[in-house]
């Protein structure tokens, strides 16, 4: 049997087409349960309907396995619904081989996933300002907080204005010493300025704490460091939720949270979920298969229980184990991977017992 023949191109029609209106459908539905909990929220309605433009991206990355899942699911219950899959397979071709082509469409949907999740930290966090769930970072003042800085300074802060690029009472103190000791300085004020890029501080001290001996200190009026070199509105998170972070945005802030002392909780289990829930798109392909020639004479009854019944243990099972990893009862990447490694190990058995 050549590539892409005749059955190839018409299971791959059947598969597209339904995989493009779940992943259409799906978040669409999503989207209106949540609007209609918004109306009743002080926002305007050009602002709710903006905002739930620039939540699809989310959703859409959120439901993409489930699209996969009921693409596979229903475009096999219809072969075999309709007697051809019996056919196929009197006509010798093997069961492996006929979802062989929807494997293969399972396997793309896993970067696009990804991409959609990464493009989706942007139009989240949008969502969000346009609901007035978060403030714009370029309208915030934010008073009384600490930042860990990846340059490996500590700072505590007493206000920061961020429309006027100044903050009040900086003290920052290094958290690895350095060859002469750990610095700890403390200003009056310091004002932003974009070139060179760096804060500058007036009126105050800095101290080196050195490992044995006298702690050096000296006053100054002005004072230029090259490791504070941080944006004003890097300093303006208030707390990031795990959609609102690229992959790489969510490493650094859990770096952050370490060298600050801070607990991730399940911030920790997000981030191997991040790929997790991509690849979930090509293991729920694999289990949702088999399962949907159990009964070839089956209604799309059948294939609607396997496809929501699925995606609701799934979706209920990365929560529990968000959990779970969240409060260190099992390791993070065990927790986000926990899922994957079950419905695999099932999908395995189940593939192993199908008449191929």
């Amino acid at each position: 049997m050549k590539v892409l023949g005749v059955l190839d191109r018409y299971v791959l029609r059947q598969w597209l087409g339904t995989f493009v209106l779940s992943a259409l459908g799906l978040p669409a539905v999503a989207i209106l349960i949540d609007l209609a909990e918004r109306f009743d929220k002080p926002v305007s309605i050009p602002d709710i309907l903006i905002g739930q433009l620039y939540y699809f991206p989310n959703k859409t990355a959120m439901m993409l396995p489930a699209a996969v899942l009921f693409a596979t699911v229903f475009t096999l219950n219809a072969l075999g619904r309709n007697s051809e899959l019996t056919a196929v397979k009197a006509g010798g071709v093997s069961f492996f081989r006929l979802i062989a082509p929807m494997m293969v469409l399972a396997g793309l949907s896993v970067p696009l996933d990804y991409g959609l999740q990464e493009l989706s930290s942007f139009t989240t966090l949008q969502e969000k300002i346009y609901h007035k769930e978060r403030n714009g970072a370029d309208a915030q003042t934010r008073v009384v907080f600490g930042y860990a800085s990846p340059s490996g300074w500590n700072w505590a802060i007493k206000t920061l204005d961020q429309p006027r690029r100044m903050m009040a009472e900086p003290v920052m103190e290094q958290v690895a010493a350095g060859p002469r000791g750990r610095w700890i300085v403390s200003a009056d004020s310091a004002q932003w300025f974009p070139r060179p890029g760096r804060w500058v501080l007036y009126h105050g001290a800095s101290m080196v704490v050195p490992d044995s001996g006298v702690p050096i200190m000296f006053e100054f009026q002005t004072m230029r460091h090259r490791a504070f070199t941080d944006l004003p509105s890097a300093m303006m998170d208030e707390g990031l939720k795990a959609d609102e972070m690229t992959y790489p945005q969510l490493k650094q802030y859990l770096a952050n949270l370490k060298l600050s002392g801070n607990e991730p909780g399940m911030l920790a289990v997000d981030l191997p979920l991040k790929f997790a829930v991509p690849l979930a798109c090509l293991v729920v392909a694999m289990f949702g298969a088999p399962l949907a020639v159990t009964n070839p004479r089956a209604g799309a009854a059948l294939g609607l229980a396997i496809a929501l019944g699925t995606t609701l243990i799934y979706l209920t099972g990365i929560q529990i184990m968000k959990a779970v990893g969240g409060k260190a009862l099992v390791a993070p990447w065990f927790a986000a991977w926990s899922m994957n490694i079950v419905f695999l190990i099932v999908a395995v058995i189940l593939l192993r017992r199908v008449r191929s």
